[in-house]
């Protein structure tokens, strides 16, 4: 995938956080998704994705570990979503969990947290992030 290394002053990195944030995004997921709005017919709502995912993992039985792959929406979003944008679904499922996980981590997302294995290093399985509601 082609990169892009893009410098801007110091304002309009404060304004890019803030917004981002304010879409509970990080930057480069907020700057991709207002270049897709701008050059795709169907651009990927990362926004409204990660709200479901989040309504998903806030619903699941307390103290019961799981992964994105376990949300319903998961699978369905990332794929039908994604092609209808014209993406791949592992671009958009890699984005999404790295914008989700990235909301547990900042306790945004309920009683979600990651999930440690008994050396107190994070959970994985088959190298997707665990969670539980605690």
């Amino acid at each position: 995938m082609p990169r892009i290394n893009l410098s801007v002053d110091d304002d309009l990195f404060v304004a890019l956080v803030a917004d981002a944030n304010k879409h509970s995004c990080t930057v480069n997921v907020y700057l991709i998704s207002l270049l897709e709005k701008l050059y795709k017919q169907s651009p990927f709502d990362y926004t409204a994705a990660l709200a479901t995912l989040e309504e998903e993992a806030k619903s699941q039985p307390l103290q019961q570990e799981f992964t994105l792959v376990d949300l319903p929406s998961f699978t369905e979003i990332a794929i039908v979503k994604a092609e209808n944008a014209n993406l791949k679904p592992s671009i958009v499922r890699a984005r999404l969990g790295k914008m989700f996980n990235t909301r547990v981590k900042d306790c945004m997302v309920g009683d979600v947290q990651r999930c440690v294995n008994s050396n107190g290093d994070l959970k994985f399985k088959s190298r997707a992030a665990v969670y539980v509601r605690k």
